[in-house]
């Protein structure tokens, strides 16, 4: 193994979670781009841009003259082979859990040889969960919440989060009962009625207000909705719901607090 390979100096990051994770192990010297989209911490903003993180621009990001690349194996899977044709290691993760993405930020620690610091942040990070999990555990599951979580409305349907994402395990470590169980899928779309049927006792998204929106907010089906009658429609910050990075820890310790209290 050459040393390019056993000490990665120069690395550029396809999306804000591999973004925050290298500022949270202290590789913020050694990363040399970033996508539009990476924008925490706000020392990112000093950073070269690559373009939109699921669609970069290769000759920008050649000129950075990178040793290796992070990204996403569902986003950048099709652009590895011409970025390893000219030598430029490629690092795809895929984290589908709250563990998961621990496990990426433990593994990233090793391959940028910070394997100290990133064991201090694992170590926090687990220490946090496990005060939630006894939190949850605390709750007993008769009295746990039925959850929708809606990622976007598109012609009256919706987009929520199922079995197969990573926001769905969010619900499940934050102690709720996701309503869409029975779906095998990660983003499952749904119609009203469908929601309806689930009648979830909360509800939430991020970025847009659902009690606001044109053709859903003035229908029965949506007024009638446990999580609507009782108002437990929430909106959370996109940069703490989407992100597979340390902060998805912050949104468990959220999400738990909105549903339970502190």
């Amino acid at each position: 193994m050459s040393e390019k390979e056993k000490f990665p100096k120069k690395i550029v990051s396809l999306t804000p979670s591999l973004t925050e994770i290298l500022f949270a192990l202290k590789l913020d010297q050694r990363l040399v781009g970033v996508t539009d989209s990476c924008d925490y911490p706000t020392d990112v903003k000093d950073k070269p841009h690559v373009g939109c993180w699921f669609d970069p621009d290769i000759e920008k990001l050649f000129a950075l003259k990178p040793d290796i690349v992070l990204g996403l194996q569902t986003a950048h899977n099709q652009i590895k082979p011409q970025l390893e044709s000219e030598r430029i290691r490629v690092v795809l993760v895929n984290p589908l859990t709250v563990n998961e993405t621990i496990t990426d930020i433990a593994r990233l620690g090793e391959l940028m040889s910070v394997r100290e610091i990133a064991l201090n942040l694992v170590t926090k990070l687990r220490s946090r969960l496990s005060a939630v999990d006894d939190r949850v555990s605390a709750i007993g599951r008769e009295n746990k919440l039925t959850i929708s979580r809606i990622l976007e409305v598109e012609d009256g349907r919706f987009y929520v989060a199922g079995p197969l994402s990573f926001q769905y395990d969010i619900i499940s470590r934050a102690g709720g009962l996701n309503v869409t169980d029975s779906i095998p899928e990660a983003y499952p779309k749904i119609t009203l009625a469908q929601l309806r049927e689930w009648d979830p006792q909360v509800v939430f998204n991020c970025g847009f207000d659902l009690n606001s929106l044109p053709g859903i907010a003035n229908k029965p089906e949506w007024r009638s909705l446990s999580a609507v009658q009782s108002g437990n429609i929430y909106s959370f910050d996109c940069n703490l719901t989407c992100r597979t990075g340390p902060r998805i820890v912050d949104m468990v310790e959220l999400l738990f607090n909105t549903l339970y209290g502190d």
